[in-house]
């Protein structure tokens, strides 16, 4: 955790304007308080990633919210050429480098490869992939730093590093309580994903995914812990969609 900070520390000494990514779907829970004061004065770009996994109308008042804000979806290349003008409109003609921040697995290489218009940081589907930094060249006068993704000192809410993808599913702690969290705050969508009935509570629905897909404990016993993973790895393949609700 240190290390990490370390090198964030320096990266935001050398870089002239920074880009949070957050994870659309929850921007709230994705954005990076301790980064923004560490920041001061130096601008900020807004990257709520992952648009296509929700209704970009929920997600406008962020826009307000932000000077600078950007909807995108990387991995369907969406949004990333308002991204680059975005970029170029904060930079003001000078020559700058910028820093790439964010949870871990909320879409950083992946938006980094985007701009740069061919693969040029490797990418994985799992938590913590980026290690170390690396410059690369956005534009005539647009230098990149990217950095590890990294948490915010003392940060132990395990529900929340699910929920954005910030902890794998396999290592999730507890994955029926992030899942019930889950269901309780975006019901509509996984009943509508998994075709199951709304009514109940979120045990009670989760008890229904298990057994939909037959996992099941000795004894016949339903094996929430089981369906919970299966949600958690939906939701974080991005399966699981926002749209419409």
């Amino acid at each position: 955790m240190k290390s990490f900070w370390t090198i964030v520390n320096k990266v935001l000494k050398r870089v002239d304007i920074v880009v949070l990514v957050l994870d659309a779907r929850f921007p709230d829970l994705s954005l990076h308080n301790e980064l923004q004061d560490k920041a001061g004065e130096k601008p900020i770009i807004y990257v709520l990633n992952k648009c296509d996994l929700t209704d970009t109308s929920k997600l406008l008042k962020w826009k307000r919210k932000f000077k600078h804000c950007v909807f995108v979806s990387a991995i369907k290349h969406y949004g990333i050429t308002m991204l680059k003008h975005k970029i170029l409109e904060v930079a003001q003609g000078k020559n700058v480098t910028m820093g790439v921040f964010g949870y871990p697995n909320t879409g950083k290489s992946s938006i980094i490869n985007a701009l740069k218009g061919r693969k040029s940081a490797g990418t994985s589907s799992t938590s913590g992939y980026t290690k170390g930094k690396q410059l690369i060249r956005i534009s005539n006068n647009v230098m990149l730093l990217d950095t590890p993704g990294v948490f915010p000192y003392r940060e132990d809410d395990k529900t929340k590093l699910a929920l954005i993808n910030a902890v794998d599913f396999n290592k999730v702690k507890d994955p029926d309580l992030v899942a019930m969290e889950l269901i309780e705050q975006k019901r509509k969508q996984v009943c509508k994903y998994y075709d199951l009935n709304e009514a109940g509570d979120p045990e009670a629905i989760l008890e229904a995914i298990a057994k939909k897909f037959n996992k099941l404990k000795k004894g016949g016993v339903l094996d929430t812990v089981a369906a919970a993973r299966i949600v958690l790895k939906d939701w974080q393949q991005g399966k699981i969609t926002l749209h419409h609700g």
